[in-house]
């Protein structure tokens, strides 16, 4: 009953993207699947050897993608990753390290015990050197070997984690709510080496592929649900400026802030700072998103959980439900609020397209 033509639903898809336009055939849709899913689908014997055996990682990308083609028509998951060597992560120049175990995704772990720790961590990144900390030694040569197959590397597009999801990296999450408070001033030197220091880190990946800037800025920042109003603008509203200062200047470049988390205290200043993409959590009605932030393209607002776990006539009522509400003026991206959950079945996606297509059409 749900089935759709794919190949077609997915040309028409890349036309659907004009922001505020209803001259496009429907509303589009995203699909932001994630390692999560794959590992589910997958069944995947070991999460470590996934992050650190690159053949073995591409050969789940592509088995993966075969049954999401033969399900919906798409492959979503890199199958030719052109480096074999990445940049060094800036969460781990600027103090943290990463974890892995078994059976769950790496996380960025802090050393700070203490604000004294903090004090020594901003004057050492005081003194970093971004085009010489950016890049492992053996990037070079990874990068002229493609260079030389006629494989040309880009960092024209820009965007990175936000200050708060950082901040609590670096420097662990109860303290980064700890020193917000208690150690104010602290934590304005140090929000202001990590927006100065994040600026150098993309110029200096710009300058070492020649790439030329691509005008855009995206911020995934789930954990600045924990800052306050006060706090947040007084911390990493500043950040934001800089940000779209530097790499999205033009009033109309992208400017997207991602978090999984209940925005609404924040939604106003991330209005003034000229967001105009969200995907906030699913607590959100896209009403409420549209009257904080009416120049905010939405993309959202199905629950992860709904999609996964509801019933045809659930994922169906929430489709027309984010269509009714703030999908009319074209200024929706049909997608779930935060990344499909683990466990979602080809069937239940299936559903979910099939309610855009049928009830989003302009």
């Amino acid at each position: 009953m749900y089935e759709l033509d794919y190949k077609k639903f997915w040309e028409e898809n890349e036309k659907c993207f004009e922001p505020f336009s209803t001259n496009k055939p429907r509303v589009p849709v995203k699909l932001p699947f994630d390692d999560h899913f794959l590992f589910e689908e997958m069944n995947v014997e070991s999460t470590i050897r996934y992050y650190k055996d690159r053949e073995y990682r591409l050969q789940l990308h592509r088995l993966c993608n075969d049954r999401m083609e033969q399900a919906i028509g798409l492959r979503f998951f890199n199958e030719k990753e052109e480096m074999s060597v990445s940049p060094n992560r800036f969460e781990v120049i600027m103090g943290a390290h990463w974890e892995y175990s078994e059976g769950a995704t790496p996380w960025l772990e802090s050393t700070v015990k203490d604000i004294e720790d903090v004090k020594n961590l901003i004057k050492r990144a005081e003194k970093l050197d971004m085009e010489k900390e950016a890049f492992p030694e053996e990037w070079y040569a990874e990068k002229e070997r493609l260079e030389a197959a006629g494989i040309k590397i880009d960092y024209s597009s820009r965007g990175h984690r936000g200050p708060a999801t950082m901040a609590t990296s670096i420097l662990g999450t109860e303290n980064t709510c700890i020193f917000i408070m208690e150690e104010p001033e602290v934590m304005k030197d140090f929000l202001e080496i990590l927006t100065e220091k994040m600026v150098e880190y993309h110029k200096a990946l710009l300058k070492a592929t020649n790439s030329e800037l691509k005008p855009g800025y995206w911020i995934t920042d789930d954990n600045s649900y924990l800052f306050p109003p006060r706090q947040y603008e007084q911390f990493c509203a500043p950040f934001l400026e800089r940000v779209f200062r530097e790499f999205a200047p033009g009033p109309n470049d992208y400017r997207y802030q991602h978090s999984d988390s209940d925005m609404r205290h924040l939604m106003p200043i991330l209005n003034d700072l000229g967001v105009n993409n969200v995907n906030f959590g699913p607590t959100i009605h896209p009403a409420e998103i549209r009257k904080a932030m009416p120049k905010a393209v939405i993309h959202g607002q199905m629950p992860p959980f709904t999609l996964r776990n509801g019933s045809p006539e659930e994922i169906i009522e929430i489709v027309r439900r984010d269509i009714d509400a703030v999908g009319r003026d074209g200024g929706l991206v049909a997608t779930t609020a935060g990344s499909i959950a683990a466990g979602t079945s080809f069937e239940k996606i299936k559903i979910f397209l099939w309610a855009v297509n049928e009830y989003g059409r302009y």
